[in-house]
């Protein structure tokens, strides 16, 4: 079994991506502020949250771990046959006209934001950071994918939404869900729209010698 890998996010999506490919993954949320900042551009954005969501849980297990590390462990649900090195965060948004569109906050918005992306391409960027706690050396990159949503009516927006599943999904839908037959055509990563890069996080892990946590 491969080493464990820490991911700083509570994304259920997330976390299923990189089991399917076989990485062992203990999941610690990082609770930061998600604001984006006056001007700021979406990838500075997302790749700023996701360094910061990475910073919080290595600080956090820094903390515990060296204090008392069978404790922490015991605590943490961290396995105690490997040592602990790897932390990886997320960010994605979706974004259309240069804008970030979030996760909607109630029906209404909801409506607002499939209405505003309906019969239109739109891109899905993702920020991802990879810490290594043995070297404190991390490696920082934003994947896009461009999506283009096929074209619908208020009504067809409304039954979608009946789903249930756009509530907490940025840009309101899902394209690993029901979500999927609104998507038109897609070009890049499919699992960045779900919401991990695959490929490209592995390149990474290659690039900067995570040999233990990989599953092959």
């Amino acid at each position: 079994m491969p080493a464990q890998l820490v991911l700083a996010s509570a994304s259920p999506r997330r976390l299923e991506l990189l089991e399917k490919v076989g990485f062992s993954v203990k999941a610690m949320p990082a609770i930061i502020d998600e604001s984006q900042h006056l001007d700021e551009m979406p990838d500075t954005f997302v790749k700023r949250v996701a360094r910061a969501k990475v910073l919080t849980v290595v600080d956090r297990i820094q903390q515990t771990l060296y204090t008392d590390p069978e404790q922490a462990r015991i605590q943490r649900g961290l396995r105690r046959d490997v040592p602990l090195r790897w932390v990886l965060g997320a960010d994605t948004v979706v974004v259309i006209d240069n804008d970030i569109i979030g996760k909607p906050t109630d029906h209404a918005h909801a409506v607002e934001i499939l209405t505003r992306l309906q019969g239109r391409e739109h891109y899905v960027l993702t920020g991802f950071c990879l810490y290594d706690m043995q070297k404190s050396k991390e490696g920082l990159q934003a994947v896009q994918t461009n999506v283009r949503m096929k074209e619908m009516s208020v009504k067809e927006i409304e039954r979608y939404l009946t789903v249930g599943e756009s509530m907490d999904k940025a840009g309101a839908y899902a394209i690993q869900g029901v979500g999927m037959y609104l998507i038109d055509s897609l070009v890049g990563s499919y699992t960045n729209v779900v919401g991990l890069p695959v490929c490209q996080v592995v390149e990474m892990m290659d690039e900067m010698n995570a040999r233990d946590i990989l599953p092959y």
